[in-house]
C-alpha cells in the first residue's frame, strides 16, 4: 500500500489544499480553496497529475478569452463601428440609401478579423457620452483620416444639406428659396 502523503497547505495551480475530504470511491480526496474564493473537492491523483488546477474558473476564463477577442462588444465604440458597417453594407437597413447606396464604404483596415481593434486604435475612446462618430467629409468613406468623434451640434453643422447651401452664392440661394417656398415670399437679409 502506498505511503499516505499529507497535501494540506500545498498549492496546485490556483488551488490550495485545506484539509482531507471524504474519499471519492477509493481515491483520496482533498478540500481545496481556489484563488477565486470557491471551495472544490479534488482527488490526489488529479492534483499530482496537474489535471485539476482550479475550481473550473480557469477553464471558464480560457473559453471567454478564446471567444471574445477584445471584450468591447457592449461599448459605445463597438456600437458605432458595427453601425457604420451596417449602414454601408446592408441594403436591408433604413440608412443604407444614404450611405452604402451612395457608394460610401469602410476602409479595409476597419473590416475583417481585426477590424474593430483597428477602428479603436485609430479613433480612440469616445470623449464623452455627448459624442458620436462623424465623417468630416459627408461624401467620403469611413476611414481614419475622415472620421472624428463629434457632438450632436457638430454633426448637425456637418450635414449634407448645410454643405450644399455653402456652395450657393447669395443670388442662387435666394432663387432656390423662392423656388421652394413661393407662397411664403421669404427673402435673405
Amino acid at each position: 500500500m502506498p505511503k499516505f502523503i499529507d497535501l494540506t497547505d500545498k498549492k496546485f495551480g490556483r488551488l490550495t489544499v485545506l484539509k482531507r475530504a471524504e474519499n471519492h470511491k477509493v481515491k483520496t480526496a482533498w478540500e481545496c480553496s481556489c484563488e477565486c474564493g470557491k471551495l472544490h473537492i479534488v482527488t490526489s491523483n488529479s492534483l499530482h497529475a496537474n489535471k485539476t488546477l482550479s475550481c473550473g474558473c480557469l477553464q471558464r476564463e480560457k473559453v471567454l478569452k478564446d471567444n471574445f477577442k477584445h471584450g468591447q462588444s457592449g461599448t459605445p465604440e463597438y456600437y458605432a463601428w458595427a453601425n457604420l458597417k451596417t449602414r454601408c453594407f446592408n441594403p436591408k437597413t433604413k440608412a443604407y440609401p444614404d450611405y452604402g447606396g451612395r457608394g460610401i464604404t469602410v476602409c479595409d483596415r476597419w473590416i475583417g478579423e481585426h477590424g474593430f481593434e483597428n477602428f479603436l486604435a485609430d479613433m480612440g475612446l469616445r470623449p464623452s457620452s455627448e459624442h458620436s462618430l462623424d465623417r468630416i467629409d459627408v461624401n467620403g468613406n469611413y476611414e481614419p483620416a475622415n472620421c472624428k468623434w463629434s457632438t450632436k451640434q457638430q454633426q448637425v453643422d456637418n450635414r449634407r444639406a448645410y454643405q450644399c447651401i455653402e456652395k450657393f452664392s447669395m443670388e442662387e440661394l435666394q432663387e432656390e428659396l423662392n423656388r421652394r417656398t413661393p407662397e411664403y415670399g421669404l427673402s435673405l437679409c
